[in-house]
């Protein structure tokens, strides 16, 4: 083996919340990590979730007792390390008589939710009172039996793959968006892995490999020929559609009992302006990223919508639709015909070579992304990794350095030149990271210049030069949500933005 070849003690293969969260507590503990994404990172299925950090009320009638307490005790830890990322978010649950799950079977779950989760910041479950019922705008009343309550979290899904991807290169992980894995091969300990930068080509030794490519899991270059087991897959898709939020606005979360025996969310999303209803469990046939919400899963979650609830005028229909999305789940085919059945755990997948060796990542949900982490990390000691110990669950991420009380605090005092409505955006996007945009501007002050309404000069700089953005929907999909906001005009500006300021550094001149 030449001597120019780099050494890693970890390659990871995928920049979405397994692949990040391996890289951070791996990092962390003294390795020397490089990670590769071919696209952007969280661009697939990472940025397509329900943006919930949950326990997974449904798994309980699964009998998945271990998962649900897993994901439960999660919920604490990322209110904590991530505050700028995570919030508590009340939902309500109708009961009607038509529903499978009856008023009392339902509220056990919950006592067994708040039992099960050690809960500490979040309020404990409950019912609400007549007054407060009829108080609840749009819900229809007829056959309303009751309503109950309990507490989740809300997290934006792609900042927090970011922010520990960051955090990873904070603490000397090499990591990339645009590296593409082209070939993994091994050899007496380890393997030598190939890929794509630019316009060049690179291979660096690794000792361990961590696959962590989602649905393509089974798909990177090279895997065939390690020996290691390949999973078979079952590609699950899992729909969201998006409507203005009706006036007057609730800011509830709902858990709605459909007909079919399916759980259906109703978020506020974006500082109450949009309503995000999902999910949806259909089989995805084709390539993963070519996955878009069906005419069939549209109709499904409408219909659901107005079965519980009354839109202004009549009922919602497509016309209302603002935005969609949707993302596949791969998991572990375990032969159940019905999607919504087929288990959430996550499995590893590992194999040896030499004094190094191969893992391979499947299924997995956001919430326990972190104690995932953990647990990949203790099988590769015992493939004969030496780490440091275990660290995570008390270190802040990037940008989760300051209470949501101190960034409010900083959202009110923003540079000249920057709108209040930005500021707080900025604080609940960034984190302690918005003094960064601050110091730009004060040292700066015509980075305030507006390239389109509601979007700096210095955030746009920002997130191409430590955020790793190199296109105008990196930004406005991923790094932020504006392009909701935005004419495409305004969108295509911000893409030639990214155009014209390709490889450019925090002091360059404003083109």
């Amino acid at each position: 083996m030449s001597d120019e070849i780099q050494q890693v003690d970890l390659f990871i293969v995928g920049g979405g919340i397994n692949g990040a969260a391996v890289a951070r507590d791996a990092a962390g503990r003294g390795l020397k990590v490089m990670l590769a994404e071919r696209g952007d990172y969280a661009c697939a299925t990472s940025s397509a979730s329900s943006k919930l950090i949950h326990g997974g009320l449904r798994y309980l009638e699964k009998f998945e007792i271990p998962l649900v307490r897993e994901s439960l005790r999660e919920r604490e830890i990322m209110l904590r390390i991530a505050p700028h990322l995570t919030r508590p978010l009340r939902f309500l649950v109708p009961i009607t008589g038509q529903q499978k799950r009856p008023a009392w079977l339902v509220r056990i779950a919950l006592l067994l939710y708040d039992f099960l989760s050690g809960r500490q910041l979040l309020a404990a479950s409950g019912r609400l009172d007549r007054h407060e019922i009829s108080r609840l705008p749009r819900l229809r009343k007829a056959d309303l039996a009751d309503v109950l309550h309990y507490a989740d979290c809300w997290v934006d899904d792609a900042r927090l793959v970011l922010e520990t991807l960051l955090d990873a290169r904070a603490r000397g992980a090499d990591i990339a968006n645009r590296r593409t894995v082209t070939r993994l091969a091994a050899n007496e300990n380890g393997y030598h892995v190939t890929f794509e930068e630019g316009a060049a080509a690179r291979t660096v030794h690794a000792r361990f490999v961590v696959n962590a490519a989602g649905p393509w899991t089974n798909d990177v270059p090279g895997l065939e020929g390690t020996g290691i087991e390949r999973k078979a897959l079952r590609l699950v898709r899992g729909s969201h559609i998006v409507l203005n939020l009706p006036r007057p606005v609730v800011r509830d979360a709902y858990t709605l009992q459909n007909s079919d025996g399916r759980i259906v969310f109703t978020i506020p999303w974006l500082d109450d302006r949009f309503l995000v209803i999902g999910t949806t469990d259909a089989p995805q046939e084709g390539d993963p990223g070519d996955a878009r919400c069906s005419d069939a899963e549209r109709d499904y979650l409408l219909a659901c919508y107005n079965t519980y609830f009354e839109h202004p005028d009549r009922p919602a229909g497509s016309g209302d639709i603002v935005w969609s999305w949707a993302g596949v789940r791969a998991l572990v085919d375990d032969g159940r015909e019905d999607p919504s059945k087929v288990t959430r755990s996550a499995k590893i997948v590992a194999k040896a070579q030499g004094t190094g060796g191969l893992i391979s990542l499947y299924g997995g949900k956001l919430t326990t992304h972190r104690r995932f982490a953990e647990k990949i990390i203790r099988q590769l000691q015992g493939m004969g990794l030496e780490t440091g110990p275990e660290w995570t669950a008390t270190a802040p991420l990037h940008g989760g350095a300051l209470a949501r009380e101190k960034l409010e605090q900083l959202a009110c005092k923003p540079p000249r030149g920057v709108k209040p409505g930005v500021a707080r955006r900025w604080a609940f996007t960034y984190g302690s990271e918005i003094t960064a945009l601050y110091e730009m501007i004060w040292q700066r002050p015509e980075l305030a210049r507006e390239v389109v309404p509601g979007i700096n000069e210095a955030e746009l700089r920002y997130s191409a030069t430590t955020e790793d953005a190199r296109r105008g929907e990196d930004f406005l999909l991923r790094r932020t949500k504006q392009y909701l906001f935005l004419t495409t005009v305004q969108r295509k500006t911000i893409q030639q933005w990214f155009d014209d300021n390709r490889g450019i550094s925090p002091d360059d001149d404003i083109v």
